[in-house]
């Protein structure tokens, strides 16, 4: 589920980081400001990758409530730079993620540096057809890749009043190859993702 500060992963997507249950947030992010009217980003960001060299990305699309509780679409990128552990449960702190829900961007900066050098928006050298997600239709996808020690890490958002209404992901190696990891097309209604053939898909 979203908040604003936090996503709790559950289910099968923990199982993609081995835990019971895994709770991601940017903590060292700023907020995008809410609008009256529709806004665009776009920033390309080197971020560091942990020691195991593994990025895991996950989008998902609106549900309706559980247990009273919204169920916001959401779309994350986890490095694997930070985690903590606290009551025999581990965090991991996503390095970039956005939901369906007002002033939800946040990137987090003190393991992504935003750079001037862009990355094509779009699954270049990616394998097709892509893998698709909708309410009625597996609701979520999870990728895990191997990457090099830093992956680009290029997002444009659209956002309506302050809520993210549409963004593009594109993920490569940061390196002189740039080789193409992953591309996400996300609405709170639909993800695509597209990924490398050593990618996995895990959720």
């Amino acid at each position: 589920m979203w908040g604003l500060r936090r996503i709790w992963i559950v289910g099968a997507v923990a199982a993609a980081f081995g835990g019971a249950a895994v709770g991601v947030h940017a903590s060292s992010a700023a907020p995008t400001r809410g609008a009256t009217s529709a806004a665009t980003s776009n920033a390309t960001y080197s971020c560091r990758v942990s020691r195991q060299r593994t990025i895991n990305l996950y989008g998902s699309v609106t549900l309706p409530p559980a247990n009273g509780k919204p169920q916001p679409g959401a779309l994350v990128l986890i490095t694997g730079t930070k985690t903590v552990v606290k009551d025999g449960v581990t965090t991991t702190l996503s390095q970039l993620g956005l939901g369906a829900k007002k002033n939800s961007l946040r990137v987090d900066k003190s393991s992504c540096q935003r750079v001037k050098h862009q990355i094509p928006l779009k699954p270049k050298g990616l394998p097709t057809p892509p893998t698709t997600a909708t309410p009625n239709l597996f609701g979520h996808i999870t990728t895990q890749c191997g990457s090099k020690a830093r992956v680009l890490v290029r997002l444009l958002v659209t956002t309506k009043a302050g809520v993210p209404t549409h963004a593009l992901l594109a993920v490569r190696n940061d390196d002189t190859q740039k080789r193409a990891l992953a591309f996400y097309n996300w609405t709170p209604d639909k993800v695509t993702a597209y990924s490398a053939s050593t990618c996995t898909r895990t959720g």
